[in-house]
């Protein structure tokens, strides 16, 4: 596994634009038989501590799934709808999914995931997501500080 450097870049549009949101997780990336794993950690700063989060894509599919506190699996594909069960630790709601756009771009020592849906929270219409997430191996070398927890997250030590 490959320790990687995830940015998720997050845009509403339509149902009460919110503004742009930027998130910096770290993880470990794999790939098997033609398939790209990324896995890492939700923190305090989404609000979803205690769950674990892995993206998973082919060419043309992209699937977000979720363990812990909270829980789903959501599929994105190219002019397809994906209906699945939000569950959090207060309640569960319905929700749909339409993949307008999808494009995945492999680049040296890097990954650029690109996806516009239109979003429904229990059948009701909640605007478009724009996500940009840039997924980056990280470049380790010299002294590593570990730090504790079961996510065992090696940095480079500062000086």
């Amino acid at each position: 596994m490959t320790p990687v450097k995830i940015t998720i870049h997050s845009e509403s549009k339509g149902q009460g634009d919110a503004e742009p949101i930027t998130l910096v997780a770290f993880g470990q990336l794999t790939e098997k038989n033609g398939t790209t794993y990324v896995r890492y950690a939700e923190t305090k700063v989404t609000g979803m501590e205690g769950t674990r989060t892995t993206l998973k894509w082919t060419e043309d599919t992209l699937t977000v799934i979720r363990h812990g506190r909270y829980e789903h699996r959501q599929q994105y594909e190219r002019g397809r709808n994906s209906t699945f069960q939000y569950k959090t630790p207060y309640f569960t709601v319905p929700m749909t999914v339409f993949t307008r756009s999808l494009a995945i771009d492999r680049q040296e020592h890097a990954w650029k995931v690109e996806l516009l849906y239109d979003l429904e929270m229990d059948n009701q219409p909640s605007g478009s997501i724009c996500l940009r997430i840039e997924i980056e191996e990280e470049k380790i070398s010299g002294h590593e500080e570990c730090t504790g927890g079961s996510g065992h997250s090696c940095r480079p030590e500062s000086h």
